[in-house]
């Protein structure tokens, strides 16, 4: 054989690899393949193990609209008041969030969730940085006290918020924040039209499906979240949001059956 028609010399994996591939495999999202999977979703342990891998592979351009959101907060950030990420699960954008808003003079980061499992999460995520979140662990369906806020965000969180919840949880972001303050809101969305319904729907079961999901697994976590993830159209949230005090709200973002809201007080 001569020098050319040698195989390529193969590198051995090394130890950091090796855990890394390991920790890829721990945390990736299994929940959904055999018949133990759950009846009902719930923000609980093994959901927070696998939470961000769920969400990569099921939001699409789900870092894209995390980065909007940074930008969104950095633009708003004012001294002596507060950035809310309501639902913050594991940190992933209060991770970025502290890197990227300007230190201002008592500017408070807060992140707030029900699931102790996430917050336990996002302290491990920010690890020296969580020294500048305040985390809360609190059930938004329930009455939450702000403190004055520039910015509060809500991402892919209302839907999980009661319906009847939403109108009042809205009009105290509304009240919270100082003037000029503003609401960044993603979400999954239902279409505007029943004809559309179907295709959105379709589209992002094939964007699942090309990351990894098998049609069982795609089954068994739509029926864990019904009645738990209650989304509604774009136009109905709007108006709600409307009705709670704000007169300055727009789409920053859509891809079919998910979109991202900014409004302003």
């Amino acid at each position: 054989m001569t020098t050319s028609s040698r195989l390529p010399s193969v590198r051995p994996t090394t130890r950091r690899e090796r855990i890394e591939r390991d920790n890829d495999l721990k945390n990736r999202d299994t929940l959904f393949q055999d018949e133990k999977s759950p009846e009902k979703f719930e923000f609980n342990d093994k959901v927070a193990d696998v939470f961000d891998d769920m969400l990569e592979r099921s939001i699409p351009l789900y870092r894209e609209c995390q980065n909007l959101t940074v930008e969104w907060c950095k633009r708003l950030a004012k001294p002596d008041s507060c950035i809310y990420d309501l639902g913050c699960s594991t940190g992933s954008l209060l991770s970025p969030l502290v890197k990227a808003v300007p230190d201002l003079t008592g500017l408070r980061i807060i992140g707030v969730d029900n699931s102790p499992a996430m917050i336990n999460k996002a302290r491990e995520k920010l690890g020296r940085s969580s020294s500048s979140v305040n985390f809360v662990e609190a059930d938004l369906n329930n009455s939450f006290s702000f403190n004055p806020a520039c910015a509060i965000v809500m991402n892919y969180t209302l839907q999980f918020i009661a319906p009847e919840s939403r109108r009042f949880l809205l009009e105290k972001i509304y009240s919270s924040l100082v003037h000029g303050g503003g609401f960044i809101l993603n979400e999954k969305v239902l279409s505007e039209d029943e004809r559309l319904s179907e295709t959105f729907i379709e589209m992002h079961h094939d964007f699942k499906h090309g990351h990894g999901y098998s049609k069982m697994e795609i089954s068994k976590k739509r029926d864990a979240l019904e009645n738990v993830l209650i989304p509604w159209k774009l136009s109905k949230t709007i108006a709600l949001i409307e009705k709670a005090g704000f007169k300055t709200v727009d789409v920053f973002f859509k891809w079919n059956n998910f979109a991202g809201l900014v409004a302003l007080k």
